[in-house]
């Protein structure tokens, strides 16, 4: 059943995309990379580009302007893209609709077509911010309208690798995206988290694969792989944070990591072993990381909590049953036991002190 599924998706696929020059190859996103084949596909289709260096950057994050241009592109030609402006041409305006967006811009003619055709609004203040970042929740939101798809044929159902609850505004876009296999479903979402280039471009090819091929859900023919690792914190505001690897025998080393999130001891995520993360808790004069108070607030943990990984494109959900301060010379408890599947999580306290450590104890959640 599986291999004539895969089957159709490759003939259908074949006959899309057939007649087509082949899409340049960009040096930083080569056939391995999980975003390879829909970069690939709506390159073909002439939906995407690169930058003037010739690379894609799949791993950057993509704003509001870039992403109303790939909807926009793969919904209408160049001409109805084109001619959008000619009204404000006619009357010498000097923006398109939004009081931001100036009509030299270079996405001032897609950000025209989208709003005529009723895919982007603005915000409250009359403005589009067409440098702002969008979200996962904001990105399945704006894809899935433009597609005009009926998201009451997929009705909610609890599932722990997505932060959401029935009645939140973005669900039935995360619950649609989710039972059609438009985004991993490995992976923990959360609809706060900000959504990259490639992530923006890899959901609009598989929706378009599930619309051209009529299956009910995306088929991947590669298992995704990636260098990942994240931690999500609800109750911290902490939102798909980078965690490093660290040696626990090189203090030096270790604390060098937390320039970049949070680090890690022990065994990998996958391991089904102990994990230990750490992270800053103080803000000193001489420390000018972007991370040296990411957990000031850890206290603010309760039991029944839950603290997310994603981990090599799959998600790992842990549940907070205890806490506790220890003094620092007691260091050693924080990874004893280290073949019970457990996630750790502490860092110094109080906040501006390394006299005793905050920790916090969280089983998976199955």
């Amino acid at each position: 059943m599986q291999i004539a599924r895969l089957l159709t998706i490759v003939l259908t696929l074949n006959f899309l995309f057939s007649g087509v020059v082949l899409a340049r190859n960009y040096p930083d996103v080569p056939p391995s990379h999980k975003h390879s084949e829909a970069i690939t596909a709506l390159t073909s289709q002439q939906i995407v580009k690169g930058y003037g260096n010739g690379e894609f950057h799949p791993e950057g994050l993509i704003n509001r302007a870039e992403a109303v241009k790939v909807l926009v592109k793969s919904q209408f030609n160049d001409t109805t893209i084109s001619q959008s402006l000619n009204w404000h041409k006619e009357l010498n305006h000097r923006y398109v609709v939004f009081p931001d967006v100036k009509m030299g811009e270079w996405f001032g003619k897609y950000i025209e077509t989208a709003y005529q055709n009723k895919i982007v609004s603005g915000y409250p203040d009359g403005t589009f911010k067409p440098a702002n970042h969008i979200n996962f929740a904001e990105a399945l939101k704006i894809i899935l309208e433009t597609n005009n798809v009926d998201l009451n044929t997929t009705p909610y159902r609890s599932n722990s690798l997505l932060h959401i609850k029935r009645g939140d505004w973005f669900e039935p876009y995360f619950t649609y995206a989710y039972e059609h296999n438009l985004i991993n479903q490995n992976k923990f979402y959360h609809p706060a988290q900000l959504i990259t280039r490639g992530e923006f471009v890899e959901i609009i090819y598989r929706l378009q694969t599930v619309q051209k091929t009529g299956l009910s859900e995306f088929i991947v023919s590669k298992t995704p792989t990636s260098h990942e690792y994240t931690i999500t914190i609800p109750r911290l505001n902490i939102i798909n944070l980078n965690v490093s690897f660290a040696n626990i025998q090189n203090e030096p080393a270790a604390l060098s990591v937390l320039k970049n999130g949070l680090g890690h001891y022990l065994s990998p995520p996958d391991s089904g072993k102990k994990i230990v993360i750490f992270g800053h808790s103080s803000g000193y004069s001489w420390d000018n990381t972007n991370y040296k108070t990411v957990l000031r607030e850890i206290n603010k943990i309760q039991n029944g909590d839950r603290i997310y990984i994603n981990y090599k494109e799959k998600g790992y959900v842990y549940e907070v049953f205890n806490q506790n301060i220890i003094p620092a010379s007691e260091d050693k408890k924080i990874i004893a036991n280290q073949n019970k599947n457990e996630l750790t999580l502490y860092t110094c306290w109080p906040p501006d002190s390394i006299s005793y450590r905050y920790v916090i104890y969280s089983k998976p959640v199955t």
